[in-house]
């Protein structure tokens, strides 16, 4: 096992980029399409937060297919970056780490490149991935926005063990897949209820912004070298 950090991979909406009116939008659109009405922004707001978004989503929807609708026709129109966005990623390059975005839409990754673009961030951010790529290299989705083949994908091209990765997300799913992966996880959760959420399926560090998760970040860095040391001090004395 190594100890250092090479690679963080950023979940985008929601987490690097604060957008839930774009989120509200994709939702409403995808239900008037499958169920033909929509709902208020008060009773999506608390669907969302405590992760019951299929509520509406009988027997006879695909929730497949709702969930495809919602993703493809995710639009950018209303987001900025989260708190700490800026100060995160220079840090982050600033430490010689690739960062590098694993997102749940399912767009091609040049629609974040030009969101990045206007807010002055593509130059930190190394590349990015959507689901769209996961469906063109044939790619495996063990379950809706699962995005564990894409992870894994990412370290292999890079020459990365996991151990060397962390992944910043804000749903359970970006959780599940990192552990899935073997790399370490960092909540940010704009909610009370989505943060206990995250520490319930046995998140670990959980932040409210990117300053929290920097310092997470840190933490870990900081962790992983002690046990380097402690290693090297227990094979001194073995010897």
């Amino acid at each position: 096992m190594t100890y250092r950090i090479r690679i963080v991979l950023l979940d985008y909406d929601l987490t690097l980029v604060s957008n839930i009116l774009d989120f509200y939008d994709a939702y409403n659109e995808a239900l008037k399409n499958f169920l033909g009405k929509t709902v208020s922004f008060n009773k999506f707001y608390d669907l969302l937060i405590n992760y019951r978004l299929d509520y509406f989503l009988g027997k006879d929807i695909d929730k497949e297919a709702f969930w495809r609708f919602f993703r493809k026709n995710y639009r950018s129109m209303y987001g900025y970056p989260v708190d700490g966005a800026y100060y995160f990623l220079y840090w982050v390059k600033n430490m010689n780490m690739k960062s590098v975005i694993i997102s749940g839409r399912e767009c091609h990754p040049d629609v974040l490149y030009y969101e990045l673009r206007r807010f002055g961030l593509d130059e930190y951010i190394d590349e990015i991935y959507t689901l769209f790529n996961l469906y063109v290299v044939g790619g495996v989705e063990e379950e809706l926005f699962d995005k564990t083949w894409l992870i894994r994908y990412v370290l292999k091209k890079h020459g990365i063990d996991p151990s060397e990765a962390v992944y910043i997300g804000d749903y359970r799913l970006d959780y599940i897949s990192s552990k899935k992966a073997g790399v370490e996880f960092i909540g940010v959760a704009f909610d009370p209820e989505r943060k206990e959420c995250l520490y319930r399926v046995g998140a670990k560090y959980v932040g409210e912004n990117l300053y929290d998760a920097l310092y997470y970040l840190l933490e870990i860095i900081r962790d992983n070298k002690n046990r380097k040391k402690k290693g090297r001090y227990l094979e001194t004395n073995y010897k």
